[in-house]
């Protein structure tokens, strides 16, 4: 399994999983052209997109979901307008989409229902962001994958630093907002085994995080923990970040 973050933000989202002929996109909030060109600069076209799936329907992740067919389109009910049984996904089911294997976990977000991913082939990744936390029934599903796209989005005393009004603030701080560096940190410490790879830290916010201070307060909670694990990698809003078996 390889997959690349083609852009990870506020701004817009999008993710490409591959295996064997079969690709997966995840979300598809960047216009066609962005998404074209970064998919070619890795040698990719439209045409290996064999599914799309839809997180949730906020605009940064949504926005050009539009130029692909509903035949494509893959989401929970609420997600879409006059979505069909068979493009429906239901938490907590198991669902074949060609080579893979996908378990679709039930987040929590102020969006109409949110949704995250465990992707599986021989190897297993997780893609789970805009969640304000993560549930011990979802934990149990999450441990001891081989890869790992979860939100570091914010450092809590950045956020309160900025000049957002106190709403927005508390919107991102509750149970239905995003995870802060230290809640993502002490998740993963909790639950990567033997059998991870990699951590890719998504959705970071540009005013209100860093990727140093993303990394810093991972490493310094691995360190608390007496956990050695150094293969993590922060997602980008301009940038493609890839993994998996990309870089054997």
């Amino acid at each position: 399994m390889e997959f690349h973050v083609l852009a990870s933000g506020s701004k817009g989202n999008a993710t490409f999983v591959y295996e064997d002929g079969c690709g997966i996109l995840i979300d598809c909030g960047i216009t066609r052209k962005q998404l074209l060109f970064k998919l070619q600069n890795l040698g990719f076209s439209e045409a290996d997109i064999t599914y799309v799936f839809l997180t949730h329907d906020h605009y940064d992740h949504n926005k050009n979901i539009h130029i692909f067919g509903k035949d494509k389109l893959y989401t929970a009910k609420k997600n879409i307008d006059n979505l069909d049984e068979y493009h429906t996904l239901i938490p907590y089911d198991h669902r074949q989409f060609g080579v893979f294997d996908v378990l679709t976990l039930k987040t929590s977000h102020d969006a109409s229902d949110p949704i995250g991913f465990v992707i599986s082939t021989q190897e297993t990744l997780l893609y789970m962001t805009d969640t304000g936390y993560v549930s011990q029934k979802n934990r149990k599903y999450m441990r001891n994958l081989n890869y790992y796209i979860i939100e570091s989005n914010h450092d809590i005393e950045m956020l309160m630093a900025t000049k957002r009004p106190l709403f927005l603030k508390n919107r991102i701080l509750n149970d239905v907002g995003h995870l802060n560096n230290e809640y993502s940190a002490r998740l993963m410490s909790e639950i990567i085994g033997e059998k991870t790879k990699e951590i890719v830290l998504a959705h970071l916010s540009q005013e209100a995080n860093t990727k140093e201070k993303a990394l810093e307060t991972y490493y310094r909670i691995f360190e608390e923990q007496n956990i050695k694990f150094d293969h993590i990698k922060v997602a980008s809003q301009v940038d493609v970040v890839s993994g998996g078996r990309y870089e054997d």
